[in-house]
Protein backbone atom coordinates (compact mmCIF):
# COMPACT_ATOMS: atom_id res chain seq x y z
CA UNK A 1 0.00 0.00 0.00
CA UNK A 2 2.80 2.38 0.93
CA UNK A 3 4.75 1.52 -2.26
CA UNK A 4 1.64 2.12 -4.36
CA UNK A 5 1.08 5.51 -2.70
CA UNK A 6 4.71 6.54 -3.27
CA UNK A 7 4.54 5.43 -6.91
CA UNK A 8 1.32 7.42 -7.45
CA UNK A 9 2.93 10.49 -5.87
CA UNK A 10 6.00 10.21 -8.15
CA UNK A 11 3.77 9.97 -11.24
CA UNK A 12 1.86 13.06 -10.11
CA UNK A 13 5.05 15.09 -9.51
CA UNK A 14 6.60 14.06 -12.84
CA UNK A 15 3.63 14.43 -15.13
CA UNK A 16 1.52 17.25 -13.61
CA UNK A 17 3.95 20.02 -14.71
CA UNK A 18 3.86 18.61 -18.24
CA UNK A 19 0.06 18.57 -18.23
CA UNK A 20 0.03 22.19 -17.03
CA UNK A 21 2.66 23.10 -19.64
CA UNK A 22 0.71 21.41 -22.43
CA UNK A 23 -2.41 23.37 -21.44
CA UNK A 24 -0.67 26.75 -20.99
CA UNK A 25 1.63 26.89 -24.02
CA UNK A 26 -1.10 26.63 -26.70
CA UNK A 27 -3.01 29.45 -24.98
CA UNK A 28 0.11 31.67 -25.02
CA UNK A 29 0.82 30.80 -28.65
CA UNK A 30 -2.79 31.57 -29.54
CA UNK A 31 -2.61 34.97 -27.81
CA UNK A 32 0.72 35.80 -29.48
CA UNK A 33 -0.57 34.77 -32.90
CA UNK A 34 -3.69 36.94 -32.48
CA UNK A 35 -1.52 39.95 -31.60
CA UNK A 36 0.87 39.17 -34.46
CA UNK A 37 -2.00 38.87 -36.91
CA UNK A 38 -3.39 42.23 -35.79
CA UNK A 39 -0.02 44.02 -36.10
CA UNK A 40 0.57 42.46 -39.52
CA UNK A 41 -2.78 43.61 -40.86
CA UNK A 42 -2.07 45.97 -43.77
CA UNK A 43 -4.51 48.47 -42.23
CA UNK A 44 -2.51 48.72 -38.99
CA UNK A 45 0.53 50.91 -38.40
CA UNK A 46 2.52 51.49 -35.23
CA UNK A 47 3.08 55.15 -34.42
CA UNK A 48 5.63 56.98 -32.30
CA UNK A 49 5.47 60.72 -31.59
CA UNK A 50 7.36 63.44 -29.86
CA UNK A 51 4.63 65.28 -27.94
CA UNK A 52 5.91 68.50 -26.40
CA UNK A 53 3.61 71.13 -24.99
CA UNK A 54 4.67 74.39 -26.68
CA UNK A 55 7.78 72.48 -27.72
CA UNK A 56 9.39 73.24 -24.35
CA UNK A 57 7.88 70.53 -22.16
CA UNK A 58 9.13 67.22 -23.60
CA UNK A 59 6.96 64.17 -23.92
CA UNK A 60 6.33 61.04 -25.98
CA UNK A 61 3.37 59.02 -27.18
CA UNK A 62 3.04 55.53 -28.62
CA UNK A 63 0.05 54.04 -30.35
CA UNK A 64 -1.78 52.46 -33.27
CA UNK A 65 -2.93 54.02 -36.54
CA UNK A 66 -5.75 52.03 -38.16
CA UNK A 67 -6.83 52.77 -41.74
CA UNK A 68 -10.62 52.75 -41.95
CA UNK A 69 -10.79 53.55 -45.68
CA UNK A 70 -8.31 54.67 -48.32
CA UNK A 71 -9.20 56.43 -51.57
CA UNK A 72 -7.20 58.44 -54.08
CA UNK A 73 -8.38 61.70 -52.56
CA UNK A 74 -8.59 60.86 -48.84
CA UNK A 75 -7.56 58.35 -46.17
CA UNK A 76 -9.77 57.96 -43.10
CA UNK A 77 -7.94 56.62 -40.05
CA UNK A 78 -8.53 55.95 -36.36
CA UNK A 79 -5.66 56.52 -33.91
CA UNK A 80 -5.20 55.49 -30.27
CA UNK A 81 -2.27 56.81 -28.23
CA UNK A 82 -0.75 56.38 -24.80
CA UNK A 83 1.81 58.93 -23.64
CA UNK A 84 2.80 61.75 -21.37
CA UNK A 85 4.90 64.87 -20.94
CA UNK A 86 6.94 66.63 -18.26
CA UNK A 87 6.37 70.31 -17.47
CA UNK A 88 9.23 71.37 -15.22
CA UNK A 89 8.20 72.96 -11.90
CA UNK A 90 4.53 72.51 -12.83
CA UNK A 91 3.34 68.94 -13.46
CA UNK A 92 3.89 65.55 -15.05
CA UNK A 93 0.93 64.33 -17.09
CA UNK A 94 -0.05 60.97 -18.55
CA UNK A 95 -2.78 60.55 -21.16
CA UNK A 96 -4.75 58.02 -23.16
CA UNK A 97 -6.56 59.42 -26.18
CA UNK A 98 -8.24 58.43 -29.42
CA UNK A 99 -9.02 60.37 -32.59
CA UNK A 100 -10.53 60.15 -36.06
CA UNK A 101 -8.57 61.73 -38.90
CA UNK A 102 -8.85 62.65 -42.58
CA UNK A 103 -5.55 62.53 -44.47
CA UNK A 104 -5.73 64.55 -47.68
CA UNK A 105 -2.96 63.65 -50.16
CA UNK A 106 -0.97 66.11 -52.29
CA UNK A 107 1.11 63.69 -54.39
CA UNK A 108 3.42 62.09 -51.79
CA UNK A 109 2.66 64.79 -49.22
CA UNK A 110 -0.49 65.20 -47.13
CA UNK A 111 -2.49 67.38 -44.78
CA UNK A 112 -4.04 65.51 -41.85
CA UNK A 113 -7.01 66.85 -39.83
CA UNK A 114 -7.79 65.00 -36.57
CA UNK A 115 -10.50 65.34 -33.94
CA UNK A 116 -10.50 63.30 -30.72
CA UNK A 117 -10.94 62.94 -26.98
CA UNK A 118 -9.22 61.23 -24.09
CA UNK A 119 -8.26 60.99 -20.45
CA UNK A 120 -5.38 62.79 -18.76
CA UNK A 121 -3.98 62.38 -15.25
CA UNK A 122 -1.70 65.16 -14.02
CA UNK A 123 0.64 65.05 -11.00
CA UNK A 124 1.65 68.44 -9.55
CA UNK A 125 5.37 69.07 -9.16
CA UNK A 126 6.35 69.54 -5.53
CA UNK A 127 4.60 68.88 -2.25
CA UNK A 128 0.80 68.85 -1.99
CA UNK A 129 -0.89 70.20 1.16
CA UNK A 130 -4.39 69.95 2.58
CA UNK A 131 -6.33 71.29 5.53
CA UNK A 132 -5.75 69.25 8.69
CA UNK A 133 -8.46 68.22 11.14
CA UNK A 134 -7.13 70.69 13.72
CA UNK A 135 -7.56 73.57 11.28
CA UNK A 136 -3.89 73.70 10.27
CA UNK A 137 -2.14 72.49 7.12
CA UNK A 138 -0.59 69.07 6.51
CA UNK A 139 1.08 67.21 3.66
CA UNK A 140 -1.24 65.20 1.42
CA UNK A 141 -0.58 62.21 -0.85
CA UNK A 142 0.15 63.25 -4.43
CA UNK A 143 -2.41 61.09 -6.25
CA UNK A 144 -2.76 63.61 -9.07
CA UNK A 145 -5.92 64.89 -10.74
CA UNK A 146 -8.11 63.32 -13.45
CA UNK A 147 -9.07 65.36 -16.53
CA UNK A 148 -11.13 64.90 -19.66
CA UNK A 149 -9.41 66.27 -22.78
CA UNK A 150 -10.69 67.11 -26.25
CA UNK A 151 -8.15 67.36 -29.07
CA UNK A 152 -7.73 68.85 -32.54
CA UNK A 153 -4.60 68.65 -34.68
CA UNK A 154 -3.44 69.78 -38.12
CA UNK A 155 -0.49 67.77 -39.39
CA UNK A 156 1.51 67.88 -42.60
CA UNK A 157 3.86 65.19 -43.77
CA UNK A 158 5.14 62.64 -46.24
CA UNK A 159 3.23 59.44 -47.11
CA UNK A 160 5.59 56.79 -48.42
CA UNK A 161 2.75 54.31 -48.97
CA UNK A 162 1.17 56.21 -51.86
CA UNK A 163 3.80 56.45 -54.61
CA UNK A 164 6.93 54.71 -53.43
CA UNK A 165 5.46 51.63 -51.70
CA UNK A 166 7.26 52.48 -48.47
CA UNK A 167 5.73 51.25 -45.17
CA UNK A 168 5.80 54.56 -43.29
CA UNK A 169 4.53 58.13 -43.02
CA UNK A 170 6.18 61.12 -41.33
CA UNK A 171 4.15 63.96 -39.83
CA UNK A 172 4.63 67.30 -38.10
CA UNK A 173 2.22 69.88 -36.72
CA UNK A 174 0.42 71.42 -33.75
CA UNK A 175 -2.21 69.78 -31.56
CA UNK A 176 -4.64 71.89 -29.55
CA UNK A 177 -6.29 70.24 -26.58
CA UNK A 178 -8.62 71.43 -23.83
CA UNK A 179 -8.17 70.18 -20.27
CA UNK A 180 -11.34 69.96 -18.19
CA UNK A 181 -11.88 70.72 -14.53
CA UNK A 182 -9.02 73.21 -14.25
CA UNK A 183 -10.23 75.93 -11.88
CA UNK A 184 -13.75 75.31 -13.24
CA UNK A 185 -12.75 76.00 -16.88
CA UNK A 186 -11.47 74.13 -19.93
CA UNK A 187 -7.80 75.12 -20.05
CA UNK A 188 -6.40 75.34 -23.63
CA UNK A 189 -2.99 73.86 -24.47
CA UNK A 190 -0.85 73.70 -27.60
CA UNK A 191 1.52 70.80 -28.23
CA UNK A 192 4.04 70.17 -30.98
CA UNK A 193 3.85 66.75 -32.63
CA UNK A 194 6.60 65.13 -34.68
CA UNK A 195 6.30 61.45 -35.45
CA UNK A 196 6.29 58.44 -37.69
CA UNK A 197 3.88 55.59 -38.44
CA UNK A 198 5.21 52.26 -39.64
CA UNK A 199 3.32 49.37 -41.22
CA UNK A 200 4.78 45.99 -40.35
CA UNK A 201 3.06 44.43 -43.35
CA UNK A 202 2.81 46.11 -46.75
CA UNK A 203 0.37 45.21 -49.50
Amino acid sequence: MIKKTIFTFILFVVFSPQISYSQTVPKLIKKQSALTQFLQDEKVAIKLDYFGELGLHPGMSFGIDYTIAKKKWVTLHWDSELGGYWHRWNNTSLFLKSSIGSRLPIKSLFVDLNLGAGYMHSFPAGTVYRKASDGGVEKAPNWGSPHFISTFSVLVGYDGTRRHNLPFTIHLGPEIYYQSNFNHIFLPHVAAKLGITYKIKKK
